[in-house]
């Protein structure tokens, strides 16, 4: 059993939202999936790398995480990332991302198992996700699934 993570765009809180039940790639939204990379923790690290920026600047902003969905659900959640996250993902060369996934590699919450590429891989999709949600004034979310 795993936590899967699928980052996607909306127009805002209210349209993420009613992706809740069905999941953002059946609810029409434009996602990226993933298994193992959190938004709170792991994505926090990668965009701190990405900026130059401690990590703790990153993961204060009042809309990094921010739930959007019930905080009664016991499975699923959607929460938010800031637009500076979404701006900092497409604005990022590949070959930045590719730089930054080496030691975003060795985080000690991927136990030692992250190879570089697949990460370089994931950021560049998260990055072409971000180019298509800014220039349809959309935000970045995140639907976890227990």
């Amino acid at each position: 059993m795993g936590i899967y993570y699928d980052y996607f765009s909306a127009p805002d809180d209210q349209a993420a939202a009613s992706a809740f039940a069905e999941g953002p790639d059946d609810a029409g939204f434009d996602t990226v999936c993933v298994k193992t990379i959190d938004p709170a923790v792991l994505l926090g690290q990668a965009v701190a790398l990405l900026i130059c920026e401690p990590v703790s600047r990153v993961t204060g902003h009042p809309r990094f995480v921010h739930l959007v969905t019930s905080s009664e659900a016991e499975s699923t959640w959607i929460v938010t990332l800031p637009d500076e996250v979404r701006d900092a993902m497409a604005d990022a060369p590949c070959e930045r991302l590719a730089e930054i996934s080496i030691p975003w590699s060795q985080a000690e919450e991927f136990y030692g198992c992250a190879d570089p590429g697949d990460l370089a891989d994931f950021l560049n999709e998260l990055a072409a996700l971000a180019r298509r949600a800014r220039s349809h004034d959309h935000g970045l979310y995140c639907h976890m699934v227990l």
